[in-house]
């Protein structure tokens, strides 16, 4: 993932993540952009940039264009309580179905 958001071409979202951990990061990414543009999302649906940029968001790193990207360390933190929110993610999904 480290990879794919240094890189100038788009990568494919679903090379890393289910369809289920794609809808939960589009709600994340709602609640997790700012009013302003900004701190908008900039990347497109079919970008795995996205996502990381979602998954980054979740601890505080800002989102600012002139600000560093994120080191690893900061992801792979981030990427921990992302495992957390989907793990609640899914059983919500599994209790609300019956």
């Amino acid at each position: 993932m480290q990879i794919a958001y240094n890189t100038e071409e788009e990568t494919n979202p679903r090379s890393c993540f289910s369809e289920e951990e794609i809808k939960c990061l589009e709600h994340q990414i709602e609640r997790l952009e700012g009013k302003t543009e900004k701190l908008k999302n900039l990347y497109k649906r079919s970008d795995l940039k996205r996502y990381i940029w979602g998954i980054t968001r979740l601890g505080g790193w800002k989102g600012y264009l002139k600000q560093r990207k994120p080191e690893i360390n900061t992801f792979w933190r981030r990427f921990q309580k992302f495992s957390a929110i989907m793990q609640g993610w899914m059983l919500f999904r599994d209790v609300s179905r019956r």
